[in-house]
């Protein structure tokens, strides 16, 4: 009797064992549930607010930039989309997509004040139809034209401060490459300090350059691509020289000596040039601000002595008549 007593306070301890591992586990999972689920939830909440936190072109105007872009696409020339890509590599846009979200907002600008012209015309405009949807085509092609001056004036201010600072940082790597460093240290180096006064966008090249070959990237690739990002004509020279002298196997820091002996000769011509064309480009400021000025200061005085003269003849005659 004793024995059966036993066993079944054994199997029911047992049951209840198994009861309360069954329900711990099924709270285990409910747990876990919850917790994604907060999780996700948390997630979400964390990208809704970075998303409301970025700016009105990140979340608004670039998505809408990029989906005028896919639906006119097929319209666009591939000669347009390249040298939009050309020239935003060059003004320092270089993630893949920026020639869609610049297509689409040149196409944006363009519609949006074809758009609001035209309807302005014809809806409160005296003007005729024919006469109305010319001017709206003009103010268009406004549109279709800002975004493309933009370009190039980001284009031309990028490579001109590279091209100023060209010369002292070629100086630098003549002296560097001279004192026994090699031409990719040389570079880390000067990008490296602080009080080389070198321009922010060539720095930004070289520390690319600097990151490619880190990477394992052959150091003529690496070359050639930083050349054809900036766009400068000296840059591209020098780069060139470079890679020449490398295969070659002739003296680096020599064929660098040379590039900027050079560079200073092209440096010191094209200051003299413009020194030359400053007379040329001051007759029209003289002749339109300058010369009235004096022409006022000279025959004013005369012009009110010769007026008060014939003043008084005209007042004799009167009293003469």
């Amino acid at each position: 009797m004793e024995m059966i007593i036993g066993i079944i306070l054994i199997a029911l301890t047992v049951t209840f064992l198994m009861v309360g591992m069954k329900f711990n586990k099924e709270d285990e999972q409910v747990q876990e549930r919850i917790s994604g689920l907060s999780q996700r939830e948390t997630k979400k909440h964390s990208t809704r607010q970075k998303q409301m936190e970025s700016s009105f072109e990140q979340r608004v105007l670039f998505p809408l930039a990029q989906m005028i872009f896919d639906k006119t696409q097929s319209f666009i020339p591939l000669s347009s989309k390249s040298w939009v890509k050309t020239k935003l590599i060059q003004a320092g846009y270089q993630k893949p997509q920026y020639p869609k979200i610049f297509l689409g907002i040149q196409l944006l600008c363009t519609i949006v004040l074809f758009g609001v012209l035209f309807s302005f015309i014809a809806l409160f405009g005296k003007i005729n139809g024919m006469l109305g949807f010319a001017i709206a085509v003009v103010f268009g092609l406004v549109g279709y034209g800002l975004p493309v001056l933009w370009l190039i004036q980001q284009s031309q201010k990028r490579q001109d401060g590279i091209q100023k600072s060209l010369a002292d940082f070629l100086d630098l790597l003549v002296i560097c490459v001279e004192a026994g460093l090699a031409l990719d240290v040389a570079i880390n180096k000067i990008t490296s300090l602080k009080s080389v006064k070198t321009s922010a966008y060539l720095r930004e090249e070289l520390n690319r350059y600097t990151r490619d070959v880190g990477f394992g990237r052959a150091r003529k690739d690496a070359l050639l691509d930083m050349a054809e990002r900036t766009g400068v004509d000296d840059f591209n020279t020098i780069i060139n020289a470079i890679i020449q002298s490398y295969e070659m196997g002739t003296s680096v820091a020599h064929t660098l000596r040379v590039q900027s002996d050079s560079l200073r000769v092209k440096r010191l011509a094209k200051a003299e040039e413009k020194a030359n064309k400053i007379p040329v480009k001051m007759v029209i400021p003289i002749y339109v601000f300058l010369f009235p000025a004096i022409f006022v200061c000279i025959f004013g005085p005369i012009g009110m002595i010769m007026l008060e003269a014939v003043m008084k003849i005209f007042n004799n005659v009167k009293l003469g008549a």
